[in-house]
């Protein structure tokens, strides 16, 4: 539910240049079609719609932590259009690795590092 509606994503993923992204037309009509189907409920109408540039790693998990090779540079990315869900979450971790004083949960930090990204680069492996 949102703001009297529902809130409803084709989660698709188009490659696109940093660009005012929009959604396409057919992308909204299979989400709105898939959502009918799977549903009891009839998409009378749209009263908003937009998009967002996704960024993704060759793991498809999000990068948080500082940078190893840029002092002070914090990366808080690669959330892939998950962002609504995983905001929660990920501000936590980014809080307890900024300030450790802050309690940012149990956490695997380490999978999330920008640490794994430069390590695999750095070996020269193919797929990264």
């Amino acid at each position: 539910a949102e703001a009297g509606g529902l809130l409803l994503s084709p989660a698709d993923e188009h490659p696109s240049p940093p660009t005012d992204a929009q959604p396409e037309e057919l992308d909204i009509a299979i989400a709105i079609d898939r959502f009918e189907a799977v549903t009891e409920v009839k998409v009378s109408r749209l009263t908003s719609r937009w998009a967002g540039l996704r960024t993704f790693v060759p793991d498809r998990l999000p990068v948080v932590g500082f940078a190893p090779d840029a002092p002070g540079f914090f990366w808080l990315a690669g959330q892939g259009g998950a962002g609504l869900q995983t905001s929660p979450a990920l501000s936590a971790a980014a809080a307890a690795l900024i300030e450790p004083q802050i309690d940012g949960g149990d956490y695997a930090i380490a999978r999330l590092s920008p640490q794994r990204l430069h390590a695999h680069v750095a070996a020269g492996a193919a797929d990264w």
